[in-house]
């Protein structure tokens, strides 16, 4: 023993651990077996059997790989989770679980076909797959009861009716092998599980709930066509899935390559990647700061012309909101311009979509874009008033924001020039400050349904905009059509 990598008195650990684990998962003649798997633990490692051939290191083959039992730990090392249930098996042991593949597949597919047949698993409604699945897990102790292990032809033998395993465990060394072959089953029952446990709890689970097949039935098939461990030519059916899986890892590999030099270069592009992290926290909130307060790094004089804009395109700005709108809902059917239908609409007046153009740094998002609308009109000051109003945009700069506007949805626009930029923030703070959704929409859908009710045509949305449109100090709007100053009683 002293001899051994691998000395044998860590079984007595593992043996008592195996014990516990049948009794207490209350199968028949647990307790039995207990008493006498403890007697040949003491008759195996008290002297009786104590002569071990030195192990020799052996060379696995592809197959055997699976099957292969794991260096037992270091002395420093944390005991594994499986101890109790793992022993080094030789070379002969492995080669026979390997041609057992099979036998053991069709064996424990009807063991568990059975198991969960009888005891209605698929029929207590919300959770019961979980619960097949966790009698996939205890299955191999199952399997004990019912199997042996022959390892001389290797062979998995359906136990005769009434056949105890203490009989054959009373017998001094026959009982060391009986012992040793139960573990080895055990061991290679839990490693097929582990393998193919998953697509077998789900295919049970389809099987029984549906009644589709019998226990021989619903082994034959699983074994056969969907693990390919039976039948004529499996094992170029498992070199093909082998060949299959290793081409989806290749292309798994390459796309994660792939995936890793983008965001390298992305990295590259960032100005903000080598700064540290002090400079970045500052950065952002920077950046917070002008989100949340646009005028907040602007000139004196410039917030001092947008906060008197603010104030006198508030009726400028009202209408065109509610003609814009109008413009969109008319273009729809009927029946999709009734009251909730107008609100999103309202709802999105004064934004014009994310800014593509512009990437988020830090986590912060840049502002929208500004609302379509702003692509036809531009604040401008009057001589006579001297107030600021909303004029049409010129042909030559209406054409180049249109084409501004274009690129900004594939993301490829740049940003409008200074002058644009103070007008456009103009016009979406008044429309931020004056917009009143729900409100404005029931106004709009009520001069909708009276122009339609009078079979005349009517101009929605100034008559709209004329019912709801307040100037700064509280006042209604009056707007100028084309017949000069027009007020809601005159409309």
């Amino acid at each position: 023993l002293a001899r051994s990598p691998h000395p044998q008195p860590t079984m007595a650990v593992q043996l008592p651990c195996f014990v516990s684990e049948i009794a207490s998962r209350g199968f028949v003649r647990g307790w039995r077996l207990c008493v006498l798997l403890l007697l040949v633990c003491i008759l195996v490692f008290g002297g009786g059997v104590a002569a071990a051939e030195e192990p020799v290191e052996e060379e696995l083959d592809a197959d055997e790989e699976q099957y292969a039992s794991p260096a037992p730990p270091a002395s420093d090392d944390p005991i594994p989770d499986k101890v109790g249930m793992e022993i080094h098996m030789s070379k002969k042991e492995r080669s026979s679980l390997k041609t057992l593949d099979c036998s053991m597949c069709k064996a424990i597919l009807t063991e568990m076909h059975t198991e969960v047949n009888k005891h209605g698993m698929t029929s207590k409604g919300w959770g019961s797959e979980s619960q097949v699945w966790e009698t996939s897990n205890a299955i191999c102790l199952a399997l004990l009861q019912k199997y042996k292990l022959n390892l001389t032809a290797p062979a998995l033998d359906l136990k005769a009716e009434g056949e105890d395993d203490e009989y054959g465990m009373m017998g001094g060394a026959g009982g060391a092998d009986v012992m040793r072959g139960m573990l080895v089953l055990k061991m290679g029952c839990q490693r097929w599980v582990e393998d193919y446990g998953g697509d077998m709890s789900g295919y049970i689970y389809r099987v029984v709930k549906d009644k589709s097949n019998t226990a021989e039935g619903a082994a034959q098939d699983f074994c056969v066509r969907h693990v390919n461990l039976c039948g004529k030519g499996r094992k170029e059916k498992q070199q093909k899935a082998r060949e299959k899986e290793k081409g989806r890892q290749k292309v798994r590999e390459a796309m994660l390559n792939k995936q890793e030099q983008e965001e390298a270069k992305q990295k590259e592009k960032d100005p903000f990647a080598a700064l540290p992290e002090d400079s970045k926290f500052g950065l952002q909130r920077m950046l917070e700061m002008a989100r949340d307060d646009p005028l907040h790094y602007m000139e004196d004089d410039a917030k001092e012309r947008v906060r008197r804009a603010r104030l006198e395109l508030r009726c400028d700005v009202c209408r065109t909101v509610f003609e814009d709108v109008y413009s969109q809902v008319s273009s729809k059917p009927r029946a999709l311009q009734r009251e909730y239908d107008i609100l999103p609409f309202m709802e999105g007046a004064c934004e014009g979509g994310k800014d593509l153009s512009v990437p988020s740094y830090f986590g912060v998002e840049p502002p929208p874009l500004p609302p379509a609308w702003t692509d036809g009109v531009r604040p401008q000051l009057q001589k006579t008033p001297n107030a600021y109003a909303l004029r049409p945009f010129g042909k030559k700069a209406a054409k180049k924001r249109s084409k501004w506007r274009k690129g900004t949805a594939e993301g490829n626009g740049k940003p409008p020039p200074a002058g644009e930029s103070e007008g456009d923030m103009m016009m979406t703070l008044t429309c931020n400050d004056m917009l009143e959704p729900a409100r404005m929409a029931e106004a709009l859908y009520g001069q909708i349904a009276a122009c339609g009710a009078s079979g005349l045509a009517c101009k929605a949305g100034l008559l709209a905009a004329a019912d709801v449109c307040k100037a700064a100090d509280g006042s209604a709007c009056r707007f100028g059509g084309d017949e000069g100053s027009v007020s809601k009683a005159e409309l």
